[in-house]
């Protein structure tokens, strides 16, 4: 049986992967227009500086989905927490009643029984 943090943990691992994937594909391309296509040092360099903040953007949205399905994952176990909770607490409830009519059940049958006797002595004693 597969559970929601499994399926958050495998889509983590696939995202990790995809963003892995391309960045190292964007660095090797950018590597490979570099020395393919002539251009001066200042061209060179704000190529490599707007690769680095397009990265960074990247690796920042990716970062930010990470923390959006943490967060996912953190809140439905909590709402599972609770409801485990709430449901042991309504069969606490239920049973603690249950307890609680059977002890006045005894109690009650135990006067019953002491006054029976007690009936039953002052009778004996009469004669």
């Amino acid at each position: 049986m597969r559970t929601d943090h499994q399926d958050y943990e495998r889509e983590d691992s696939d995202n990790a992967g995809f963003a892995t994937g391309l960045f190292i594909g964007a660095a090797i391309g950018a590597v490979l227009a570099l020395l393919y296509a002539p251009k001066s040092g200042e061209e060179i360099r704000q190529d490599l500086k707007d690769l680095a903040d397009e990265q960074k953007d990247n690796l920042k949205n990716q970062w930010d989905r990470t923390k959006e399905k943490a967060v996912e994952v953190v809140n439905t176990a909590k709402e599972k927490v609770d409801s485990v909770a709430q449901r042991a607490s309504n069969s606490v409830d239920v049973y603690a009643d249950k307890a609680v009519n059977k002890v006045i059940q005894v109690a009650d049958e135990a006067k019953s029984t002491v006054d029976k006797f007690r009936n039953d002595t002052d009778s004996a004693n009469q004669y």
